[in-house]
C-alpha cells in the first residue's frame, strides 16, 4: 500500500503525517530550535541563554549592530514523538516518517536532535545519517 507523507510547520514546531487512502496512519512531531539552545528530555527549552536564540528560532536570522543580517547557529529539529496508529504497525511507516524528516533537514540545512527513542535508534545506528545529527 502506498503511504503519503505530508509536512507542516510553524515558528515553533512541525509535524510529518503519514496517510493511506485518505486516512492518517501515523505522525512524527518536532520542535524547532537553534543548536545552542538547552533542552530537557521532552524537547522543551530549559534555558534560552540569550535573546539571539529566540531571534534565531523565530526567523532564522539576527540583526547585527551594523544592520547586516546573518544566520546564527544551525537550526535543529528536535524530534519528540513518532507514532504509528493501531492496525498500521509493521509496514515501515515510522521509518518513512524519519526518512522524510532527514530529507527535509538536508534540504533546509538543519540538524536533527532525536529525543524520540524510535527516531534516535534509526538515526544513530547508521553512518548515512551522521551529517544531520
Amino acid at each position: 500500500m502506498t503511504t503519503e507523507i505530508l509536512h507542516s510547520e510553524n515558528n515553533e514546531s512541525g509535524i510529518f503525517t503519514a496517510w493511506q487512502n485518505g486516512v492518517q496512519v501515523g505522525e512524527m512531531t518536532y520542535k524547532r530550535s537553534c543548536a545552542k539552545g538547552g533542552w530537557n528530555s521532552r524537547g522543551e527549552v530549559v534555558s534560552a541563554g540569550n535573546s539571539e536564540r529566540e531571534t534565531c528560532c523565530s526567523d532564522n536570522n539576527a540583526i547585527e549592530a551594523d544592520g547586516a543580517s546573518k544566520r546564527f547557529a544551525t537550526e535543529q529539529m528536535v524530534i519528540n514523538h513518532t507514532q504509528v496508529f493501531d492496525g498500521y504497525e509493521g509496514q515501515g511507516i515510522a521509518r518513512q516518517l524519519v526518512i522524510a524528516a532527514v530529507d527535509f533537514a538536508r534540504e533546509n540545512n538543519r540538524k536533527i536532535l532525536p529525543l524520540c527513542s524510535y527516531a534516535q535508534a534509526v538515526l544513530t545506528r547508521t553512518e548515512e545519517y551522521d551529517d544531520i545529527l
